[in-house]
């Protein structure tokens, strides 16, 4: 069991850098789109707070979370 932790660790430990680097993607992705789609006021207050969410979430080591914030407002942007 001790392997396995150690392994799993080590997985995560490797794996971090790369969601880490996709929130940023990801969130670069969205502010450029808060800035050249005309979207209403509530459409637009929702969607920066999904991309602080986010923000905060990747920032705090929750990259999964992140991501899946940062998804959900990119296909409300219909965005990749």
């Amino acid at each position: 069991m001790t392997r396995f932790a150690l392994a799993l660790t080590a997985l995560l430990a490797l794996t971090a850098p790369g969601f880490a680097a996709q929130c940023e993607q990801d969130v670069a992705k969205i502010d450029k789109a808060l800035r050249a789609m005309e979207l209403s006021p509530d459409e637009r207050a929702q969607l920066e707070d999904m991309r602080n969410q986010a923000v905060q979430l990747c920032g705090a080591g929750n990259e999964t979370e992140g991501l899946d914030v940062t998804a959900e407002a990119k296909a409300m942007l219909n965005i990749e």
